[in-house]
């Protein structure tokens, strides 16, 4: 069974408001993904996954990036990502 992108592809972007909030949240998550990493008592991976979604829905780039990533993985964990993140992978 083929799987759907993990993050969307949108040629044609978003308005520069939203696109600058999905920046900001995707960074913010990053940082919070650091700190989660340097202080043991809060992992930082779920962090850095909704970071770097956040980042794939704002640039063209990094959802292609992300994507790529995303089909080299087992097809059991690509399909525990789209149960975990069920909003970014419909339509």
């Amino acid at each position: 069974m083929q799987l759907p992108d993990l993050v969307p592809e949108r040629d044609n972007g978003y308005p520069t408001w939203k696109r600058t909030a999905l920046l900001v949240g995707g960074a913010l998550c990053i940082v919070l993904g650091v700190i989660g990493w340097l202080m043991p008592i809060v992992t930082g991976i779920p962090f850095y996954i909704a970071g770097f979604v956040l980042l794939g829905l704002a640039s063209v780039r990094m959802a292609r990036t992300i994507n790529a990533l995303d089909r080299k993985l087992p097809d059991r964990v690509r399909q525990a990502l789209r149960r975990a993140f069920p909003k970014s992978s419909a339509s």
